[in-house]
């Protein structure tokens, strides 16, 4: 099946270091740098880049702000991802380093997301002990935020 460009979206992770097995070298960022601007030649949804997940910022040759460093650099939607708040992720579209920011573990944890942002509620904790484990619990059994009203 054939899909056009702009229903295919990218996700990369240009820093990721020491994780899954990956260990980045001098040559990552020129590389990604390359990648990223030749997507601008395809009419992509959107560019996934995330955040670093290790702190990468005692390592000379890798990128600790991702958004900042490809926001110049990729002329089509961005989304960015890892870690983000309420306040972190308002504020990353606000400096317009992103035009998306997505929320998976907060999303996981707080199905109900929008509404409790709206609602300026506390979050749930995820248990990242059951990520993509094979059963339900982790992922369906979170509890909908509950406004309790004060007599």
């Amino acid at each position: 099946m054939f899909f056009p460009e702009n229903r295919i979206g990218v996700r990369l992770n240009p820093s990721l270091h020491e994780s899954f097995g990956i260990i980045a070298t001098e040559e990552t960022i020129p590389t990604f740098d390359y990648i990223i601007e030749r997507l601008n030649d395809y009419n992509l949804a959107y560019l996934h880049l995330s955040e670093p997940f290790t702190d990468v910022s005692n390592v000379s040759f890798l990128v600790s702000n991702i958004a900042e460093r490809y926001r110049p650099r990729y002329k089509g939607t961005l989304m960015i991802n890892n870690g983000f708040t309420q306040e972190t992720g308002n504020k990353i579209i606000l400096d317009e380093h992103a035009d998306l920011v997505a929320f998976g573990k907060l999303f996981i944890s707080n199905p109900d997301l929008p509404t409790r942002f709206a609602l300026n509620a506390p979050m749930a904790d995820w248990n990242e002990d059951l990520f993509y484990a094979s059963t339900k619990e982790g992922y369906i059994d979170y509890p909908e935020y509950k406004e309790t009203i004060d007599s």
